[in-house]
């Protein structure tokens, strides 16, 4: 056996008592805590830092990993959708696997045992089969004419069944209110609900969502022009999207992806929604230069989540690093809300709360070591 402490402990939700030690068997598996004083000191292998339960990735695209510096920064969200539409099928496949690979093996040695990952192809399903991470992979739809509803959720669940097929695991998550209509995700939402998975949508990202749905010009009216997909049916509602769409959600579990103008009256109209709030700010400021207000979340500590979104709009694939850039914008949230939002939070939004996002005991939940100083983390290294 190998007993191990550090200056702190976290747990996942908080930290342990001072005397606390971690016990791990010949190999490296978490099996026990217990006290210091109940163990020979001389046994104890101390290290300087916090030990943390494995992280976890709420939000990635690794199919999109291939884009890498690619694609200009500050584009705001309508320009950067259209590069993606540009250059994401540009490459070839082969080169779009490999990329995905080395995105994997980037988040495993970031700390990183766990991920919520958008998928639109399968290109990534081999590379899961094999790896060291667990995927928990939203297969992702879009239509935003309620007339093809039907036919992008049964493209949808073909995919999902090929999924399912490789043993992975995975559920069905529309796009985005402004590219997925309310009967389709009305759809999505009774699927996943029926089998007990969780969702996610990217919601309230730029202001010109925000403008869509409020029958204001803005840049999707251009989007939509380019990709040459009418839309003069729509009305716009002219509320806030999610206003407009919280009703489809059902009381299905769902992940809530940037929330960058996502407003307090929002957040008051769908807290009795079973949602989670996934923060993506690297890639905020990539795409829009702007980060969400998370001062207005205060009552969603135990729902706040963290993800790196997709090489495509960040330029590497670690949470440290996210919670870098939130840590000193926001000194109100303690230091157990910014660890919980990469591993507990995420663990029971994906519904792996179980097995990752905290200590426990006989799970291959990873353990990693950092450090917190001047109001910056640092990741030392992967314990296990």
């Amino acid at each position: 056996m190998h007993f191990l402490k550090a200056d702190k402990l976290f747990n996942g939700s908080h930290f342990l008592t001072e005397n606390s030690v971690l016990v791990l068997n010949e190999q490296r598996q978490l099996v026990d805590i217990i006290l210091e004083n109940t163990i020979d000191p001389g046994k104890v292998e101390k290290l300087k830092g916090i030990i943390t339960p494995g992280f976890i990735n709420a939000h990635c695209h690794t199919e999109l990993s291939h884009l890498k510096n690619k694609i200009p920064q500050k584009t705001g969200l309508p320009g950067f959708g259209k590069q993606i539409i540009l250059q994401r099928f540009a490459s070839h496949k082969q080169e779009i696997i490999e990329h995905i690979k080395e995105a994997d093996k980037e988040m495993w040695q970031n700390g990183i045992v766990a991920v919520g990952d958008i998928c639109n192809t399968p290109d990534s399903f081999e590379i899961k089969t094999e790896s060291k991470l667990f995927y928990h992979s939203f297969i992702e739809l879009l239509g935003l004419n309620p007339e093809r509803a039907n036919d992008a959720f049964n493209m949808g669940v073909l995919l999902f069944e090929q999924l399912k097929n490789m043993e992975l695991a995975g559920s069905l998550a529309p796009h985005a209110p402004y590219s997925t209509s309310n009967e389709l995700i009305s759809k999505i939402s009774a699927f996943n609900l029926q089998r007990n998975l969780p969702s996610s949508i990217h919601n309230q990202e730029s202001e010109d969502e925000t403008k869509f749905f409020n029958g204001v010009k803005n840049g999707f009216d251009d989007l939509f022009a380019f990709l040459q997909v009418e839309i003069s049916w729509f009305k716009a509602p002219k509320t806030s999207s999610l206003n407009y769409y919280a009703a489809a959600l059902s009381d299905q579990q769902t992940l809530l992806i940037h929330n960058t103008y996502t407003s307090k009256e929002d957040i008051e109209f769908v807290k009795n929604k079973n949602l989670y709030w996934c923060f993506c700010p690297n890639a905020n400021l990539y795409i829009e230069n702007k980060l969400p207000d998370l001062n207005l979340f205060a009552t969603q500590k135990n729902k706040l989540c963290v993800g790196t979104d997709s090489l495509a709009s960040n330029l590497q694939l670690d949470l440290i690093s996210e919670l870098n850039v939130l840590m000193p914008k926001f000194p109100d949230l303690k230091l157990e809300d910014l660890l919980s939002a990469i591993t507990s939070n995420p663990a029971q939004a994906l519904g792996i709360g179980a097995k990752f996002g905290g200590f426990i005991l006989g799970k291959n939940a990873g353990l990693n070591l950092i450090d917190v100083n001047a109001a910056q983390f640092k990741f030392i290294k992967k314990i296990n």
